[in-house]
């Protein structure tokens, strides 16, 4: 794998690392990148809390989102994946949130600067996803004709759905009895 620094921590099996990963980075401030070991791409990352950012790889929920790294990891298998530490900061409360953002913003002027084909990253900025420019087609695809629901007719049912009354004894959790904590929220 292509490290862009001399790595403090490698996992060169995540899988298997699994539970090393979340003892030797929980409350650790971190900068670390992932690198597919069959296409050669590269994210980089920071996490305030490294154990809770590196397991969240792992969950259902967080690779449904669409990232370039979870659709990666959900298209290759976190096993053709390896995972380096390249910063650790220290304990979490010791370093501040303006701390970790400029340290991982190098690495990313050096990822963007010298290997862009194998970026994985959405933005070159740290922490941000401002700046990411959406492919044209992106609106395109939404517009007009191209839209699904363009001209298509809306049954009677639906529309009468929409425009329901809905209160009182037509909501339909009229009546249900709420929980201390919901009522709390």
């Amino acid at each position: 794998p292509q490290w862009l620094k001399d790595p403090v921590r490698i996992y060169d099996s995540p899988n298997i690392y699994r539970n090393l990963i979340g003892s030797e980075n929980k409350k650790r401030s971190i900068i670390y990148q992932w690198i597919n070991l069959i296409t050669g791409k590269i994210y980089i990352g920071s996490a305030w809390n490294g154990s809770s950012r590196l397991l969240s790889y792992w969950s259902p929920s967080i690779l449904k989102r669409n990232y370039p790294i979870y659709n990666n990891i959900k298209y290759y298998g976190i096993h053709n994946f390896a995972l380096a530490i390249l910063e650790d900061l220290g304990p979490s409360g010791s370093v501040s949130k303006e701390n970790i953002l400029s340290r991982e913003q190098l690495y990313l002027d050096t990822l963007f600067k010298d290997y862009s084909k194998l970026v994985l990253n959405l933005s070159k900025v740290a922490g941000s996803t401002k700046g990411y420019k959406h492919k044209a087609s992106f609106g395109l695809s939404r517009k007009g004709q191209l839209n699904p629901m363009f001209n298509r007719e809306k049954s009677k049912e639906f529309i009468e759905m929409q425009f329901r009354n809905k209160k009182g004894q037509n909501n339909p959790l009229f009546g249900q009895i709420k929980s201390s904590s919901t009522l709390a929220k």
